[in-house]
């Protein structure tokens, strides 16, 4: 399997710290959650069996599946979670935002399968907190991920041999916890960052499967003798983040005037060849509670004129700090650059390696691309948009974030739903993303692989290997 990774010296095997894709797909085959997400974002129950809330939402009573193993023979209990969220909790790892709203002081193991999580605020749906990209249980103790101390975990695979920023090498976990389950003996994970390389890896025979397979791609490997695309359900965003801590972009005017210089409908049919759906400027199309009732922005040139010369930024010149580390991003790059113009936006590309942008580009340079997958709006939020969240990039607002809190914490579903309708209108008037498309990525597969299922970017069966079986 060939998916986008980092460089040795950025890849990460530790599950509480690794982020790109290659490691995303090691991580929840060597190790697993207590819950994921179904392809529509609801809950699929892992090693917990039950999430059980108190009254107010401020203490969850976690059940675990009891007869888990971890792949040494020891049995998973309440102390590996525990530890695992102290672990998280670390404030040097990026899973601390995960679970910031934890009471440790509160958390406690009630018995050997049941977890009590005391939390500082109120919580309607710790489940998809706990289906988020970081949140996984490791064994009590394990602190060293590395090549020479590899790890043992509850999923499907073993971990045989890990080369940083090259390939992974996964062999079959006999004592998994889901009867009959996997059907390989091995699975080689090799790390390819840019999309283009990966489809030649693929079509020369190195590898079975490739993730995240460009638009123009899909549309001539889907009639490839010997190869079948396996789609998307939900796209995934694909978006410019502006900083709006960092001029011109700092100015409100700015960021409403480039947000109408980009032609959505054009950047699908022309970049994307209709594996898209048209973005409106905000996060989690697909997910509970997405406003999907907002008018859909469309391209306006003449009224981003208009914007910035209001605020003195006529004749705006920009630079967009772009690299191939998604499908289409630098065509997408390209194509804005042209459609800015009629706006009077000069848009200069700088083009960097691909390896690290996720990591260390993607929101910290005035304006770059923002490629999220598919999470829970409370997960999303938690993670980049209050003033405190590691990915946080320039939106901070203390009373946008305390009615964040409140949306979360609010266990009425038809309450929460209006107040993350409010929250969402005032990203969408003034927010910094300019959420242009939601792109379905499929994956290319060699017909001689079977039962790789539809998945979501970021769901639990996207990079599902335990099911995957080998024909003649």
């Amino acid at each position: 399997m060939a998916l986008a990774g980092q460089s040795p010296s950025a890849d990460k095997l530790d599950p509480h710290v690794a982020g790109s894709a290659a490691s995303g797909a090691l991580g929840k085959n060597v190790w697993d959650r207590l819950v994921s997400y179904n392809n529509d974002l609801t809950l699929r129950y892992r090693l917990a069996e039950a999430l059980e809330p108190d009254a107010d939402g401020t203490e969850w009573r976690v059940r675990l599946r009891a007869g888990v193993l971890f792949s040494d023979g020891t049995p998973l209990t309440s102390r590996d979670v525990l530890y695992s969220i102290r672990r998280m909790l670390d404030p040097a790892k990026p899973s601390s935002a995960d679970l910031s709203m934890v009471d440790l002081a509160r958390t406690r193991a009630e018995d050997d399968r049941t977890v009590v999580v005391g939390l500082k605020q109120p919580l309607a749906d710790l489940g998809s907190v706990l289906a988020g990209w970081y949140v996984y249980v490791v064994k009590d103790g394990s602190d060293v991920f590395d090549a020479t101390t590899l790890p043992v975990g509850t999923g499907p695979y073993m971990l045989k041999s890990w080369s940083p920023g090259d390939r992974s090498l996964l062999v079959r976990n006999p004592r998994y916890w889901e009867a009959g389950l996997p059907y390989l003996d091995e699975v080689e994970i090799v790390q390819i960052a840019e999309p283009e390389a990966r489809v030649n890896a693929f079509l020369s025979g190195e590898v079975d499967m490739i993730d995240q397979v460009p638009a123009v791609r899909a549309s001539t490997l889907r009639t490839e003798p010997g190869v079948s695309l396996v789609d998307a359900e939900f796209g995934t965003m694909a978006a410019l983040q502006m900083r709006a801590d960092v001029a011109p972009f700092d100015d409100v005017r700015v960021r409403q005037a480039m947000r109408l210089a980009v032609d959505r409908q054009a950047m699908a049919d022309t970049v994307y060849l209709g594996f898209a759906e048209l973005g409106n400027d905000l996060y989690g199309l697909g997910a509970p509670f997405y406003a999907a009732d907002l008018p859909q922005r469309t391209y306006d040139p003449q009224r981003a004129r208009d914007l910035l010369r209001q605020a003195g930024h006529e004749n705006l010149v920009v630079t967009l700090t772009t690299a191939d580390s998604s499908p289409g991003q630098l065509d997408s790059a390209t194509l804005f650059a042209q459609q800015a113009k009629a706006a009077g936006i000069t848009v200069n590309l700088e083009t960097v390696p691909a390896a690290n942008y996720a990591a260390q580009v993607s929101g910290q340079k005035p304006l770059t691309h923002n490629n999220w997958w598919n999470y829970s709006l409370d997960y999303y939020y938690g993670q980049t948009m209050t003033s405190d969240a590691p990915g946080n990039s320039g939106w901070r607002r203390p009373a946008w974030d305390a009615r964040f809190y409140q949306a979360r914490g609010t266990l009425d579903r038809q309450t929460r739903a209006g107040l993350y309708a409010d929250l969402q209108k005032e990203l969408y008037d003034e927010g910094g993303l300019i959420v242009h498309n939601f792109v379905k990525q499929p994956a290319a597969v060699r017909s001689t692989v079977q039962g790789v299922p539809r998945f979501t970017l970021g769901s639990d069966d996207w990079a599902n290997y335990r099911s995957a079986w080998l024909s003649a």
